[in-house]
């Protein structure tokens, strides 16, 4: 656009030089003829001077108009780069000097504008990574540099990650190059966050047998850890959706899980948590204890989240046999209270008779009842035998 003004300019100028030279070569063949040759010359170089003082002035504004478009296009440029909400500077190429930065640079790093001035590239980043952005510049040539992943420093001596993106100034004298300088700290720690999760749920998986899942709320995928094949029986393609998932649930637990994976979005909840039956590739249901965590966006939209399911199969089992155990243990005290209890007392109270009894029949009489209470107290015990045994043998099926 600039280069178009100037050439508009030029050409306007030598149209109207040449338009005065015709015609002032046609007013001198006019008056040649009727005009001495001294009044003719100083014609001649007064009408010259006239048209040089016309262009002179046509050229005058020209320019000055170029310049005042010039001056707001500069002004417009440069109250974008200064209200920018993104941290801008400009670099030199050669020496990697800052040259101008933006409110919103002064803002991220903690320098003011005189400060900045006096810096260059190498000042707002790490030690360990002069060399590397020397080699990037280098390696960069002649073309914009692709954006990257750098570490900064602050004034205060805070380390976070950037991503910049470079474009060249071929205007400026030696170069230079705006860089726009974007902070992903926080998702470049939320990401190392997330591996270090997946890498010690990974871990604990191998310890307990823990099956680790991720899921993207986004875009509804759901990836299961090592594990969740051998231990449930399905294939490697098997459906990645949390729909198909839940289908997989009981459903006399299904709605309850659901629920509460719905609180999730609807109360914002951090933490998920439940217990169901999970059925497996053969049909059969195992007792699943399910735990989850999840991360949200700056909108405190759910994104992502990470659980663990634990098979807890056998230990429900095992309590289930622990209140079978408590059920027949209490059917036995029962027992032991009422079945022989009574006999028991018929005894004690045959003996007290006995003592007392003088004549020989009311002692046999009274050995005779002792004889059917010790029976039947005798019959208690082999009832509690009886049931003992069959306890013990369906602990060992």
């Amino acid at each position: 656009m600039k280069n178009l003004s100037l050439l508009k300019i030029i050409f306007f100028y030598l149209l109207i030089g040449i338009t005065a030279l015709v015609i002032g070569h046609g007013l001198i063949d006019w008056t040649s003829v009727v005009v001495a040759h001294n009044d003719l010359f100083n014609f001649h170089v007064l009408l010259d001077l006239t048209f040089m003082v016309i262009g002179a002035v046509i050229i005058f504004f020209s320019i000055r108009f170029y310049q005042k478009n010039q001056e707001t296009t500069e002004l417009n440029y440069q109250r974008l780069f200064n209200t920018s909400p993104i941290a801008i500077y400009v670099m030199a190429k050669g020496n990697f000097k800052i040259l101008s930065v933006n409110e919103a640079m002064k803002k991220l790093y903690g320098y003011t504008t005189q400060e900045f001035l006096q810096m260059t590239t190498f000042d707002i980043r790490p030690e360990e990574e002069h060399e590397r952005i020397k080699n990037f510049m280098n390696h960069c040539g002649g073309v914009d540099p692709e954006s990257e992943i750098w570490l900064h420093r602050k004034k205060n001596g805070e380390c976070f990650y950037v991503k910049t993106t470079f474009h060249r100034i071929p205007l400026l004298k030696d170069g230079a190059y705006v860089v726009m300088v974007v902070d992903i700290d926080k998702s470049i720690k939320d990401e190392k966050k997330i591996s270090d999760l997946l890498h010690l749920y990974e871990t604990v998986s191998h310890a307990t047998n823990d099956v680790i899942w991720d899921y993207d709320f986004v875009a509804n995928q759901l990836k299961w850890m090592q594990g969740y094949n051998e231990t449930y029986g399905y294939s490697k393609n098997s459906s990645p959706d949390i729909f198909s998932a839940m289908q997989k649930i009981h459903p006399d637990d299904r709605l309850l899980v659901m629920e509460s994976f719905k609180n999730i979005i609807t109360n914002k909840q951090k933490y998920f948590f439940a217990e169901y039956r999970y059925r497996c590739a053969d049909g059969s249901f195992k007792y699943i204890r399910d735990r989850g965590y999840a991360i949200f966006d700056q909108h405190g939209d759910p994104i992502r989240m990470i659980g663990a399911m634990q098979d807890i199969d056998k230990q429900k089992k095992y309590e289930q046999q622990l209140l079978n155990q408590n059920k027949q243990l209490k059917e036995i005290a029962w027992i032991n209270s009422h079945q022989v209890r009574r006999p028991l007392s018929n005894i004690l109270a045959l003996i007290s008779l006995i003592k007392d009894c003088p004549g020989n029949q009311g002692v046999l009489e009274l050995i005779d009842f002792l004889a059917v209470s010790s029976k039947e107290l005798d019959d208690a015990v082999i009832m509690i035998n009886k049931q003992t045994m069959e306890e013990r043998a369906a602990q060992l099926s």
